[in-house]
């Protein structure tokens, strides 16, 4: 079994892969490694990597009385963006995406809650020229036991 975080990106994803879109292959991707085809655009990738996970300890969050972690975990999906519009593209799959995720705020009890904080249009400052792509960003607040982090706390 993999670690909670690893199970709420495979829930995440599950979820995006559900927007039209985004069904084929290679459109929704956590941790690319390497370019995306232009075929494959638009695509989504989920990624934590941009901030750290914050976790606090809590006592007694499992039914016998263990300690668990109150985590926060900062979910962003990039958008990578294919139109000749790319800012009225990058609105478009933020409708769709927030549709996704709203509709599914505890992930099947994966999670306490996910809840949208940002978005952003990459734009380069000095042309004023879209980048391609953006950022949807949620925070996703889950509990862990402190001795198996595969294991979703009360």
């Amino acid at each position: 079994m993999a670690h909670l975080r690893t199970q709420i990106f495979d829930a995440v994803k599950a979820r995006l892969v559900t927007i039209a879109r985004f069904s084929g292959p290679d459109k929704v991707t956590r941790g690319r490694k390497g370019a995306i085809r232009q075929e494959s655009l638009p695509a989504l990738t989920p990624t934590w990597s941009d901030s750290n996970e914050i976790a606090t300890m809590r006592p007694f969050s499992g039914p016998n009385g263990e300690d668990g972690y109150d985590r926060h975990l900062p979910l962003s999906i990039v958008v990578h963006l294919r139109d000749d519009d790319p800012e009225l593209e990058f609105d478009e799959i933020c409708v769709e995406v927030e549709s996704v995720m709203g509709a599914a705020i505890e992930l099947d009890g994966l999670v306490v809650e996910v809840t949208l904080e940002s978005e952003r249009h990459y734009v380069n400052s000095q042309t004023g020229l879209s980048i391609g792509a953006g950022s949807i960003n949620y925070r996703v607040a889950y509990k862990t036991l402190a001795a198996d982090p595969q294991q979703v706390a009360l």
